[in-house]
């Protein structure tokens, strides 16, 4: 193929690549007709008046935006309620350690070989009742001596109390007839004593351990018998950081949870705290008392306790009107009829709630829904949610009831339906009134719609 040729033909094929992207980028630089195409008769793209229309419409549509930015007469719909007061739900957690309110392990007082257990491994016995006997053939010996030894010194003060009506003794003989009848009762009170410290008793109503002698093995004052435990309540200690220390009372109100009991939550409260903070891991030693009437925990147990604290109050707004941008959280107040924003910091977040710090009082009314987005100073049409009462500062002197609640409070069920967002019971009536009211703001956003487009 010539040169020419070849240059011709890879001319024709950039004009065709020319006339394609020109039909497919349309620049700006072609938005009207060619002078060259137009005056051949071709005209590239065809003028669509939809466009100018959707043109027009857009720039009117951006007028309409800048006046209801800048306050313009049309109003938004928007569905408020009114901020409330919370309290936080502050509480410290520590894994501790349960025993029973009274627990001892049982020695003997005195060497000897076992005679007789009378009790066996959880057994409940009582106080004073008896454990263990050692063998004591020879205190029993040593308690009648000392008796026989007494009733002797005894008859002999008799008779010198005799003798001395006619002073045939003297007044030292009497006195040493004293001393020994004292001296005698010393003795018996001593072989009682030995032979009661060959029994082992217990010290208090409780439940035996497992007996880890035997009838017949010889015992000292080092060898553990048994365990005994009082288990009508059980004591769980266990330490909290030192910024606690001020905040924990005698009598608040403790949670134990147990992997012994899967499931069970057990209540007790707290009965005793250490005077100090320790130094070296600063941590408040503390006591917990729990109740164990059915016997179902036990020494060594490890528990999760968690403690309710006072909580502080801030003000609380549904979850639904924490809004987040770049700037951070925040919300949207109605004020005479206008939007305003409020920057918030969150102090508390829950499911139906969040606890915020920032301008804003219980009692205000706080936007949780509108129709269209919202712009400071936007005129607003405010309504109350559904199953909420919306009130304003101003037309009441009575203080916005809480919605936070501390352990020990209760609050009826209307008030817990509508902390958790669910709608009270309501009669035909009412049901009827608020569907028309559905009605009728669905009719107002769609009508809103329709002259934004226009």
């Amino acid at each position: 193929m010539s040169r020419p040729r070849q240059t011709i033909k890879v001319s024709l094929i950039l004009i065709a690549i020319g006339v394609a992207g020109l039909y497919i980028s349309k620049p700006a630089v072609f938005s009207g007709p060619v002078p060259v195409l137009s005056s051949l008769g071709l005209t590239l793209w065809k003028t669509d008046g939809s466009d100018i229309v959707v043109k027009g419409g857009a720039k009117s549509q951006r007028g309409k935006r800048r006046a209801s930015g800048a306050g313009g007469n049309q109003e938004i719909l928007s569905r408020a309620r009114n901020v409330t007061t919370g309290i936080t739900d502050t509480f410290v957690r520590a894994i501790g350690t349960g025993r029973a309110v009274k627990m001892t392990d049982l020695y003997p007082e005195s060497s000897g070989r076992v005679t007789e257990l009378p009790n066996k491994a959880g057994t409940r016995v009582e106080t004073g009742e008896l454990i263990m006997r050692l063998d004591d053939a020879e205190e029993k010996l040593a308690v009648e001596r000392a008796k026989l030894a007494l009733k002797n010194a005894e008859e002999q003060v008799e008779r010198f109390e005799k003798l001395m009506t006619s002073q045939t003794i003297s007044t030292v003989q009497m006195q040493n007839a004293v001393l020994a009848t004292n001296q005698a009762r010393l003795d018996l009170d001593k072989a009682i004593i030995d032979l009661e410290r060959r029994r082992v008793k217990a010290p208090f109503d409780g439940v035996l351990g497992i007996v880890d002698v035997e009838i017949g093995d010889y015992v000292t004052q080092s060898s553990r018998i048994t365990g005994l435990d009082d288990r009508s309540a059980i004591l769980v200690e266990f330490v909290v950081p030192e910024r606690f220390a001020n905040k924990v009372r005698h009598g608040d109100q403790v949670e134990l949870r147990t992997e012994a009991m899967p499931g069970r939550v057990f209540f007790g409260e707290l009965t005793a705290m250490e005077n100090r903070v320790n130094s070296e891991s600063r941590t408040l030693k503390i006591q917990a008392t729990v109740e164990n009437p059915d016997d179902l925990l036990r020494s060594g147990v490890a528990f999760d306790a968690r403690v309710q604290l006072k909580g502080d109050e801030w003000p609380s707004v549904p979850s639904i009107a924490l809004k987040w941008d770049r700037t951070g959280p925040h919300i949207w107040l109605a004020e005479n009829g206008l939007a305003k924003r409020t920057d918030v910091t969150v102090i508390e977040r829950s499911a139906d709630r969040v606890l915020v710090e920032g301008e804003v009082e219980p009692g205000d009314v706080v936007i949780t829904e509108s129709v269209r987005d919202l712009r400071s100073g936007t005129k607003v049409n405010v309504q109350a949610e559904p199953g909420f009462t919306l009130k304003s500062p101003q037309e009441t002197a009575e203080p916005v009831v809480s919605d936070g609640k501390r352990p020990e409070q209760k609050s009826d069920k209307r008030k817990d339906d509508e902390r958790q967002g669910r709608k009270p019971p309501t009669s035909a009536g009412d049901s009827e009134k608020e569907k028309t009211l559905k009605n009728t703001d669905l009719g107002a956003s769609h009508s809103d719609a329709v002259r934004s487009e226009s």
